[in-house]
């Protein structure tokens, strides 16, 4: 799915089920942080990059909506939010890309790994859009499934269009081989990309 590798094990979803309002939790603080990092990459790139500007204003807007409803589902459920745990997945890829960083383009490798946090956000919407107990949050992340789809393929094409269109699937190849190493080797939890 979206150039993934390696599938999530099914059984995440167990994790999930079994601390629903961590994984909610998590999931909001995931979705401010994909805002904050579409906006860190306007603010270092959009001098040389002007035409970035535009498509992660409105990525890091939608991002910010997308927080304010799975906060929504947080109360609804009586719960509130607490601090951001570390993503150790997104640090891990960012770590693994940047091994053999010298030529390569740092925006090339950013726009990449926001697309794999992207598909593999998307991968596992569709999971739980599938195999959660509670109907309105499958209908929920089948939303929200289709949005990282569409910001998956927004990172990819940005990248194609200032680096080619060879030299992006390149690189992704070889970030979709690091990424699914690093997804096989994390536990399963209930967290989005644990």
């Amino acid at each position: 799915m979206l150039g993934l590798l390696a599938p999530t094990d099914p059984a995440w979803v167990d994790a999930v089920e079994g601390d629903l309002d961590r994984m909610l939790r998590d999931h909001a603080h995931c979705e401010l942080k994909a805002a904050q990092s579409a906006l860190s990459l306007v603010a270092r790139f959009a001098g040389e990059h002007p035409e970035l500007v535009a498509p992660l204003v409105a990525l890091a807007h939608e991002e910010t909506e997308h927080f304010d409803q799975v906060h929504g589902h947080i109360r609804a459920r009586g719960g509130t939010m607490s601090l951001p745990d570390s993503d150790l997945y997104v640090a891990s890829l960012r770590k693994a890309a940047s091994k053999d960083h010298g030529d390569l383009p740092v925006l090339l490798d950013r726009l990449l790994v926001s697309a794999l946090v992207e598909a593999r956000s998307c991968e596992r919407f569709k999971l739980l859009s599938e195999r959660l107990k509670d109907a309105s949050l499958r209908e929920f992340y089948k939303d929200l499934m289709a949005s990282e789809a569409r910001h998956f393929r927004l990172f990819a094409r940005l990248a194609e269009e200032r680096f080619g269109e060879h030299e992006t699937r390149a690189r992704l190849a070889i970030l979709a081989e690091r990424e699914a190493d690093l997804a096989g080797s994390l536990p399963l939890g209930p967290t989005v990309h644990g």
